[in-house]
């Protein structure tokens, strides 16, 4: 898994071409940065849901190597 250090708790993150993903090891973290990501009024930059507000989004957790990640859309 890639790591972040720059983020508490996230330990892996990719990206899309109109947004950006952050896993967190706990859904306590994901909450904390999804918070940070709504004050900052961060939005999907383009495509089908452009324009649709980033965020916590539990369709994009998974389960690596038996632990759950938690997603957030950024």
């Amino acid at each position: 898994m890639k790591k972040n250090y720059q983020i508490p708790g996230c330990v892996d993150s990719s990206s899309r071409g109109c947004f950006g993903i952050k896993w967190f090891d706990t859904e306590e973290s994901a909450n904390l940065f999804a918070a940070e990501v709504k004050a900052a009024g961060l939005t999907y930059n383009g495509g089908w849901y452009h324009g649709k507000a980033c965020g916590r989004e539990e369709s994009f957790d998974r389960e690596v190597n038996g632990r759950k990640l938690y997603a957030v859309t950024c």
